[in-house]
């Protein structure tokens, strides 16, 4: 995770990013950068899709990070689980898996953007503020 930086677009401070992450120094770290822009955030380490699916209903994020290899569960899966429930919300996956047909298939089944670990936090921050004002 490289510097955090100035932003150049922005995310409403009243919007929320769902985290949804098994390792903790990471969860802390994205939770503290976009907190200082304003932007609430809400971790999740999960042990089912459902649980996801849970947190975002109790929540209403405007968008969701999600890692590709959480504990017991994948993020496809976690995606899978949230577009079969007919949420809408756009999903970024954060991955260090460097498998290209992993990729492929995330994009193609619709997930809004892949960001490769180690990640610019300014970058990823560009991105789910895209992402966000798209909704």
């Amino acid at each position: 995770m490289r510097g955090m930086g100035s932003l150049t677009s922005r995310l409403e401070p009243t919007e929320t990013v769902l985290v949804v992450e098994d390792e903790h120094d990471i969860a802390t770290f994205l939770r503290a950068y976009f907190r200082a822009s304003g932007t609430d955030v809400v971790h999740v380490d999960p042990t089912s899709p459902a649980e996801v699916a849970e947190a975002v209903a109790a929540h209403d994020p405007t968008c969701v990070l999600l890692d590709l290899n959480l504990r017991g569960i994948t993020g496809l899966d976690v995606y899978r689980e949230l577009r079969g429930r007919g949420v809408p919300t756009p999903v970024i996956i954060v991955t260090a898996d460097p498998n290209p047909r992993t990729h492929r298939t995330a994009l193609a089944e619709g997930v809004a953007a892949i960001v490769h670990k180690p990640f610019s936090a300014r970058e990823l921050y560009a991105l789910v503020a895209a992402h966000t004002h798209r909704r």
